[in-house]
C-alpha cells in the first residue's frame, strides 16, 4: 500500500500531536532536556490555543503515562463533575448540547498541574510559554478552523465574547489569517505564575462563575474549588502478545479492550484485510463490545472495581445483559498527543471540550471555551451513568499505551467521539494482524458505526463491503476519502530494533509527527 506521509524516525525523542505547532513546541521541550510528560503538557497547552474550539482550559483530559523512574504505568483522569447544584427537573426536555446547562466543571488545568508536579521535570511556567506566545502573537488559521468558525457564526456569533475572538470585524477569518487570543494569553500567563489556585479559586474562577450565572447555569465556586483530578490504575488486555493499556471508566477505553478480546478469538489474517467478511466481523465485535460495556462507562464510584475486572476477564465467554442500551451523545472535537523520550518515558494524552466550541459559551475576559460534557450522561433511571449532581459523565476519550514484554513500545490515540475505539481497533489490527507499518496502519480505509444498525464507510473500501452489510440488515452510508469524521490517529512506536522511535500522523486531520 502506498501512503501519503513518511514514517518519521528519531533516536532520542518523538512526538505526534494534532497540530504542527504543538508538535514543534513539544520537540523543543525534549531537546531542552524535558521528559515525555513535559512535552505532552506543552503540546496540550499549545493545542488549547490553536484548537481552542476543540480543547482547552474549559475542557477535560485523560492521560496514560509510563514513568521510567517509577517503572510503572500511571493514569490521570482529568475530567470534571456535574455541578453540585444541578437539578434533574432542568432536563425535562433532555440534556442540551449547547448552553451553560451542558457544561461540567473544567478539569484540564488541574490535570496539567498534576502532571507537572508528579511526573515532570520542567516548571509549568516554562511549559506554558509557547502556548502564551501563540495566544498573544497569533497563529495562522488553518482550513478546518476557518470552516468551523464560519459554520458556527450563525448560532454563536451573537455572543460578544465569542465574536470578539473568532470573528474579525464583520467577517470570519480565512486560512492564513492570524487568530489572536489576548484574553487567553493573559489567562495562561496567570496560571503559569499562580498555578491551580489562580484557575480554581482566584479571579479566573470568579469570571467562570459570573458567566455561568449570567447564562442561568449551576456552576459554583464550590464546584471549582473542590475539583481534583484522579490518579488511577490502567485496564489492560493481551492482544497478539502485546498488552493494550487504557484508562478505566469513566473513559471509553474499556470498549477498545472488549473489541480486541472478541477479535482475539479469530485468525483475522485468513479473512483478508478489509474484505466484506472481515469488516462485517469487526462491526459485530464493536456492537457486542458496546452492548456489554456501556453499562460500565460511568463515574468509577458507581461500580466496584473488582467486579469490573471480573467482567473484563470473562468477556466474551460471558456476555452479560443490562437491559436497554443507553443513548449516547458524543462529539468528535478532540485532540491527542503521543510522546516518548530517550529516558524511557512515554505519554499518551487526549483532551476535549466535547463538541466544537463546547457549550457555545466563552467566558468573557478569559478566552476560555466551556465544554458541553453533560451530554455524556443519560437520563435512564438507575443507570450508572444517569445524570446526577457531583457525578463524572461518560467520556469517549480513550488514549492507549502498548507494552511488549512488559515495556512500552507504543502510544496511540485519536479524536472521533464514539469512533475513537473503533478507529484504534482497526489500526491495531492493521499493525498486529496484517503486519503494516504504523503509517500504513493509520492511513488504511476505515469504517465507523455511531448508531446501532448504521455503518459509514470510506469510499476507498470495496463496494462489496457495503453490499454485504446491506444484506445483513445495516443502513450503509458511503462517505468520501480521508474525511474528518473518520478520526485523526496519531502514534509513536518503538522500532523493532529497540533503539529508534517511529512517529506517524493521520492525513485526515492536521496531525504532525516530528522527532530527533
Amino acid at each position: 500500500m502506498n501512503f501519503h506521509r513518511p514514517i518519521v524516525m528519531g533516536a532520542r525523542g518523538m512526538v505526534s500531536t494534532g497540530h504542527p505547532l504543538a508538535s514543534d513546541a513539544a520537540l523543543d521541550v525534549l531537546k531542552a532536556g524535558g521528559n515525555a510528560m513535559d512535552a505532552a503538557l506543552c503540546a496540550s497547552a499549545v493545542l488549547s490555543v490553536v484548537k481552542s474550539y476543540h480543547c482547552g482550559l474549559g475542557g477535560d483530559l485523560f492521560g496514560i503515562f509510563y514513568s521510567a523512574k517509577q517503572g510503572k504505568i500511571l493514569v490521570l483522569n482529568g475530567s470534571g463533575r456535574a455541578p453540585k447544584q444541578i437539578r434533574r427537573e432542568l432536563f425535562a426536555e433532555g440534556i442540551p448540547h449547547r448552553g451553560i446547562l451542558a457544561a461540567t466543571t473544567p478539569g484540564t488545568v488541574d490535570g496539567w498541574v498534576e502532571m507537572a508536579e508528579r511526573l515532570g521535570i520542567c516548571s509549568i511556567a516554562a511549559l506554558l510559554k509557547p502556548a502564551i506566545h501563540y495566544a498573544e502573537a497569533g497563529f495562522p488559521v488553518f482550513p478546518h478552523l476557518a470552516n468551523m468558525i464560519c459554520a458556527s457564526q450563525k448560532t454563536l456569533g451573537d455572543d460578544p465574547a465569542w465574536s470578539k475572538i473568532f470573528l474579525q470585524g464583520d467577517r470570519t477569518p480565512q486560512p492564513g489569517d492570524l487568530l489572536v487570543q489576548k484574553d487567553l494569553a493573559a489567562t495562561l500567563a496567570t496560571i503559569a505564575t499562580n498555578g491551580r489556585e489562580a484557575f480554581y479559586r482566584g479571579n479566573i474562577a470568579r469570571h467562570i462563575i459570573r458567566a455561568s450565572d449570567d447564562h442561568g447555569g449551576c456552576l459554583s465556586l464550590q464546584d471549582l474549588a473542590g475539583h481534583r483530578s484522579r490518579w488511577e490504575q490502567p485496564l489492560s488486555t493481551d492482544y497478539r502478545g502485546y498488552e493494550i493499556c487504557v484508562p478505566p471508566p469513566n473513559s471509553f477505553g474499556l470498549v477498545l479492550l472488549l473489541q480486541l478480546q472478541n477479535l482475539a478469538q479469530y485468525d483475522l489474517s485468513k479473512y483478508g484485510h478489509n474484505t466484506p467478511e472481515y469488516v462485517s466481523l469487526l462491526v459485530k465485535a464493536k456492537e457486542e463490545a458496546w452492548r456489554a460495556g456501556q453499562y460500565w462507562i460511568a463515574d468509577p464510584e458507581r461500580h466496584q472495581h473488582e467486579k469490573l475486572l471480573e467482567f473484563l476477564e470473562s468477556f466474551p465467554r460471558k456476555i452479560p445483559t443490562h437491559g436497554t442500551v443507553a443513548e449516547a451523545n458524543h462529539g468528535r472535537s478532540t485532540t491527542y498527543v503521543a510522546a516518548a523520550d530517550e529516558f524511557g518515558n512515554w505519554a499518551s494524552l487526549i483532551q476535549s471540550v466535547h463538541q466544537s466550541f463546547g457549550c457555545g459559551i466563552v467566558v468573557d475576559g478569559t478566552g476560555i471555551v466551556l465544554n458541553n460534557r453533560m451530554s455524556g450522561f443519560n437520563l435512564m433511571a438507575g443507570h450508572p451513568n444517569e445524570l446526577a449532581p457531583d457525578r463524572l459523565p461518560a467520556h469517549t476519550l480513550s488514549p492507549a499505551l502498548i507494552l511488549g514484554k512488559g515495556k512500552p513500545i507504543g502510544a496511540i490515540g485519536t479524536p472521533g467521539g464514539l469512533g475513537q475505539t473503533q478507529f484504534l481497533t482497526q489500526t491495531l489490527c492493521n499493525l498486529f494482524d496484517f503486519g503494516m507499518n504504523i503509517q500504513e496502519a493509520i492511513e488504511a480505509p476505515r469504517w465507523q458505526s455511531e448508531q446501532a444498525g448504521v455503518v459509514e464507510l470510506e469510499n476507498r473500501l470495496s463496494g462489496d463491503v457495503g453490499q454485504r452489510l446491506i444484506r445483513e440488515g445495516y443502513d450503509v452510508k458511503i462517505r468520501g476519502s480521508w474525511e474528518f469524521a473518520f478520526g485523526g490517529v496519531e502514534a509513536v512506536f518503538l522500532h523493532p530494533n529497540g533503539s529508534v522511535f517511529m512517529g506517524a500522523a493521520d492525513p485526515r486531520r492536521e496531525g504532525y509527527a516530528i522527532g530527533y
